[in-house]
């Protein structure tokens, strides 16, 4: 689900994301029998578009014509081009993970949250108030999408597609 963890990370103060190796070294694509860890909106390569919303979200968070190819191709990031694209702000082993996360908060929690709260606000206010002004708008365009016919075969072709595996 690289879209729905997307969308909780583009959400969230700070992004941490795991490397394919742990601390020693070792790789866990390797060990765990898969790919390498990817993340992006991908929801295009099975027949549907990211909700407005969450494509403007996007662009907010990497710019305007980095966000319009990746949505448009429905673009996986591997851990590099996240942090490069600023999808992500730190790549960590694995195995370290949590205990780094669990740091972070800790940091962030040390800053008064008045202070931190007004100081995101003004970053993102402007969005909320767009966000909260278009909201219904963003809802029916997506429900009259999503229940197109062309939309729905596609949706099955895609589902189809994961039952096979």
């Amino acid at each position: 689900a690289p879209a729905a963890g997307c969308m909780l990370a583009m959400a969230s103060d700070y992004r941490i994301m795991a490397s394919p190796t742990s601390s020693s070294g070792v790789d866990n694509d390797e060990r765990r029998g898969g790919g390498v860890g990817t993340i992006g909106l991908n929801e295009t390569l099975f027949g549907i578009a990211a909700p407005p919303w969450l494509g403007q979200l996007m662009i907010r968070t990497i710019g305007f014509r980095k966000a319009e190819e990746a949505l448009a191709l429905g673009k996986l990031f591997s851990p590099e081009e996240a942090l490069h694209l600023g999808l992500v702000d730190k790549i960590v082993p694995n195995d370290l993970v949590l205990d780094r996360c669990q740091d972070t908060a800790a940091y962030w929690a040390k800053i008064p949250a008045q202070a931190r709260v007004a100081s995101k606000m003004l970053a993102r206010k402007e969005y909320i108030d767009d966000l909260i002004l278009k909201r219904e708008l963003d809802n029916q365009h997506f429900c009259a999408f999503i229940q197109n016919d062309a939309v729905q075969a596609g949706l099955g072709a895609y589902l189809d597609s994961l039952r096979n595996k």
